[in-house]
């Protein structure tokens, strides 16, 4: 790693067994009943469906105004990078800043850059509740703290942290990144066996 060149790291850094470019898929809007049957005791109406999609202004306008939100572009990639060792040396290498978490040794560290996300105050708790490691066979393993950094341009990086006191290891394979962001929803499956560098597993 020491001996990387920066064009090797922004290569890396652009995909690599632990950096991917993910399509969120977007989920449909539910009803303040349905949202408040999962928890959200404040629901209001659902995002982006406006008066006639509650039905106010009759039957047909509602119609048309879920018709037009469901037929709204997909939303854009965003990059899931799994902060290893060779990952955090490729962000030194091009001088990006590294947030205090993604060197915490503490914690497996996945991280979801440029997702467009509201500005709630206990946004980063519903999150972790919605977030998780998959193995196969194995109980889904949960984050431990998620936290939010907002940018200027409304765009957000989460940063998921999970304990390593659960291990990962060759003989898990596969381990999915899946998490709901607001209604983007998104998965990213990583193989651990090819998140190794000189024969050393690095996650």
């Amino acid at each position: 790693m020491a001996q990387w060149s920066e064009q090797d790291a922004k290569e890396l850094l652009a995909n690599s067994p632990w950096v991917k470019l993910v399509g969120p898929q977007r989920l449909h809007n539910l009803s303040p009943d349905q949202r408040r049957d999962s928890g959200n005791m404040e629901a209001g109406v659902g995002k982006g469906v406006g008066v006639a999609g509650i039905g106010l202004l009759g039957a047909r306008r509602q119609a048309e105004a879920l018709a037009a939100l469901a037929n709204r572009p997909a939303p854009d990639p965003v990059l899931v990078r799994w902060e290893s060792d060779p990952v955090r040396a490729a962000e030194l290498r091009v001088h990006e800043t590294a947030t205090a978490s993604t060197v915490n040794d503490a914690y497996y560290v996945v991280v979801v850059y440029g997702i467009p996300l509201p500005r709630r105050w206990n946004l980063a708790a519903e999150l972790k509740s919605v977030g998780y490691l998959k193995r196969s066979g194995k109980k889904d393993l949960k984050p431990s703290r998620v936290q939010i950094e907002r940018r200027d341009d409304g765009l957000a990086t989460v940063v998921y942290l999970f304990r390593r006191s659960v291990e990962i290891t060759r003989k898990d394979q596969r381990v999915e990144f899946v998490a709901q962001l607001d209604r983007l929803f998104l998965a990213q499956l990583f193989l651990v066996e090819e998140m190794s560098l000189g024969g050393k597993l690095e996650l």
